[in-house]
């Protein structure tokens, strides 16, 4: 058992990633991929079932706490369940075990998940063009006050410009936003239909509303971006008051 195979079931709002062979070094990389897509789709749970999977050694453990961090970075918690007794013993000996949730079944897993108040959520599928900005300052406004963070309002829409002023601009696609609570943090991501990474407006750049990615560095408490089917997703949080 030499190779990786991983399906994805997507049974919204949970991302199934079943994962068969043997984990090593080399296959590493394609059970990042299968996870990165899950957390594409922006599920309130990526759950991965280990049961048919190897390791070839300890250090390749080390993947599910980077796909843990991964998902935290998103908003949405990564799980593992399934793991054969030998995988288990293997993974409660280690560090890897305090960073990455692992159930003995799916259905222990979901039932853990179940414990946790869903995120409130809002999106809106913008067409290409520079009006998708103010398309895209609305949404936050309008659910920033619903969800009490009034105080977060203004970073979120100078944050939210930028990113929606960088699909017009440089994907020149339409795009989905998509505002999210979880956790301590407020999420803001953007999918567009291009594989270009983000780029930084520039000087020379005509589109007064964009301001560069400088503003979303600045103002955000974190950011990033990740592969999607047919394009990608950039994504920045927000920390929230203790209470919200």
């Amino acid at each position: 058992m030499t190779g990786l195979t991983c399906f994805l079931e997507r049974d919204f709002p949970v991302c199934h990633v079943t994962v068969r062979g043997m984990l090593g070094h080399a296959t590493a990389p394609q059970l990042r991929a299968a996870v990165l897509k899950a957390l594409a789709d922006r599920p309130e749970l990526v759950l991965i079932d280990v049961s048919g999977l190897g390791i070839e050694d300890d250090i390749t453990l080390t993947a599910f706490p980077a796909l843990v961090r991964q998902g935290e970075a998103v908003g949405v918690p990564v799980m593992l369940c399934g793991p054969s007794p030998s995988l288990a013993r293997r993974l409660g000996t280690m560090v890897v075990a305090r960073q990455v949730p692992a159930f003995a079944s799916r259905a222990e897993a979901l039932a853990a998940h179940a414990d946790h108040p869903a995120p409130a959520f809002a999106e809106v599928d913008l067409p290409p063009g520079p009006a998708a900005t103010a398309g895209a300052r609305e949404l936050v406004d309008r659910f920033c006050g619903r969800w009490g963070l009034e105080y977060l309002a203004d970073d979120a829409a100078l944050i939210v410009t930028e990113l929606v002023a960088n699909v017009v601009l440089h994907a020149r696609t339409a795009c989905t936003v998509t505002i999210a609570v979880r956790q301590r943090y407020l999420h803001i991501a953007v999918r567009d239909q291009s594989r270009l990474p983000p780029r930084r407006i520039t000087a020379d750049d005509d589109f007064e509303s964009g301001r560069g990615l400088l503003v979303v560095e600045g103002v955000a408490t974190s950011w990033g971006f990740l592969e999607a089917p047919g394009g990608k997703v950039v994504w920045a949080t927000l920390r929230m008051r203790a209470g919200r």
